[in-house]
């Protein structure tokens, strides 16, 4: 039942999404196989020219086995964040045209959430959920700003380019005074 409701909304958001029939012909009857770590659900996605059908259990072996924890998954269909820690096994290429479709998906968490819950909860989650990815980005960049001023400005673990300019000439002109002793030395010989 529940997965009839979610192959359902697949197909919706295959439909709202600008994903063209040259994007599935790679995955065209592809099985891939992800696997939610610290939980003993796996699910099974079949490709079938346009569309995707999630099941519940497969005969065939998976063409490419994904495997990390839900969050991880969430945060990768929702671009939240670069590093997603997800395990890749297989078929290399096919891993590439999974994450070109689901850049492409376009689905209504919303919408999801609120089939299971209220109408409020779904709207409120998923307005905290915008909240906290809009100020991902904002905090990341903060955060390295910060860093890169503490390295710089505090410690004594980075030198200033003005010391590393003068060391640098330093070597220079001792390099130059050395060639300058071989030649002498060469000469009085």
């Amino acid at each position: 039942m529940i997965i009839e409701k979610i192959n359902k909304f697949l197909k919706v958001a295959i439909e709202n999404s600008n994903i063209e029939k040259k994007d599935f012909l790679p995955l065209n009857k592809k099985i891939i196989s992800i696997i939610l770590s610290n939980t003993q659900t796996i699910i099974y996605l079949k490709f079938n020219q346009e569309n995707i059908e999630m099941r519940e259990s497969i005969e065939e072996k998976a063409d490419l086995i994904l495997e990390g924890s839900p969050i991880a998954f969430l945060n990768y269909f929702n671009n939240f964040g670069e590093s997603h820690s997800i395990k890749i096994s297989g078929n290399a290429s096919l891993a590439e045209s999974f994450s070109n479709i689901m850049d492409k998906l376009n689905i209504d968490w919303e919408q999801i959430i609120s089939e299971y819950t209220n109408d409020e909860f779904a709207f409120y989650s998923f307005k905290f959920i915008n909240y906290i990815k809009s100020r991902a980005t904002e905090i990341e960049k903060s955060f390295l700003r910060n860093s890169k001023e503490y390295f710089r400005d505090e410690t004594d673990i980075i030198p200033q380019k003005k010391l590393i300019d003068n060391y640098i000439k330093e070597v220079d002109e001792l390099k130059n005074k050395i060639e300058v002793m071989e030649a002498k030395l060469k000469n009085k010989k």
